[in-house]
């Protein structure tokens, strides 16, 4: 298998950055996925630079921290995104959604200098109505590969859309072991030709408290991803470590 180990959530806290820097230069993470509204992205950006074998992508945010425009639809008083429009059940403007996506977009190239090598997203925003539609436009706009949470086959075009196939131990109340993490792995990605590991390694302080319920999970990531199982997993001569950028970018829509 070709197996992309993608850290979620760059830019979210500086010890997050740290951790997914630290991580991609132990070996062990391929990729990562930029939340360009949040407080440490252009800290993000900078480590980044400084370490541009790390592919890295856009992870589109509509559910946590403040929104780069002024989406009345998507906010709550206090000026920060409601993370309710997740369950559905109230009106949600898609223009403003389409704009402060593309504003997130847009910041992106602004701090790297490039375009993203994929498109994903923070709490898989394409499940909110109309969502999945906009981040297909926006793949096929600027041809860039998209994960998403969904099967490809109800999605979108297979051979641009590469699924979220494995998520393992990302959440406080679901800790593992590294021979669990592995195992677990090995099991979900069974005899896909593309795997995409989606963690969230990182570690817990005050400022992450702030923003993510997520924190013992992120310490759990990377204490797997780190682990001597884990390596000795990615030893194995079936698995091919790849990135984003082994990705086929989507070809431009026919006029």
């Amino acid at each position: 298998m070709k197996l992309i180990i993608n850290g979620d959530d760059f830019g979210i806290t500086p010890a997050c950055n740290e951790t997914i820097i630290d991580c991609y230069r132990k070996g062990r993470l391929t990729s990562c996925s930029l939340m360009t509204n949040m407080p440490a992205a252009e800290e993000a950006a900078g480590l980044w630079k400084q370490n541009p074998g790390l592919s890295v992508g856009l992870h589109v945010c509509l559910t946590a921290g403040r929104p780069l425009t002024r989406p009345a639809s998507l906010m709550k008083e206090d000026g920060t995104f409601d993370k309710s429009i997740w369950a559905g059940g109230q009106a949600i403007d898609l223009q403003e959604m389409e704009t402060e996506i593309q504003a997130q977009f847009d910041r992106f190239v602004e701090l790297t200098g490039k375009k993203p090598e994929h498109l994903d997203s923070h709490h898989g925003i394409e499940r909110i109505p109309g969502a999945a539609a906009i981040m297909e436009r926006l793949s096929g706009k600027y041809h860039i590969p998209l994960r998403m949470f969904m099967a490809p086959e109800e999605n979108g075009p297979v051979p641009f859309v590469l699924p979220r196939l494995c998520l393992a131990g990302s959440s406080d109340d679901c800790l593992q072991s590294p021979e669990d993490f592995v195992q677990k792995l090995a099991g979900q990605a069974g005899d896909a030709g593309w795997v995409e590991l989606a963690l969230h390694p990182g570690r817990a302080d005050a400022d992450l408290a702030a923003l993510s319920s997520l924190c013992k999970g992120r310490e759990a990531d990377a204490a797997n991803l780190l682990s001597e199982t884990f390596g000795a997993f990615l030893d194995r001569p079936d698995v091919e470590l790849s990135s984003w950028r082994g990705v086929p970018e989507r070809t431009p829509e026919p006029n």
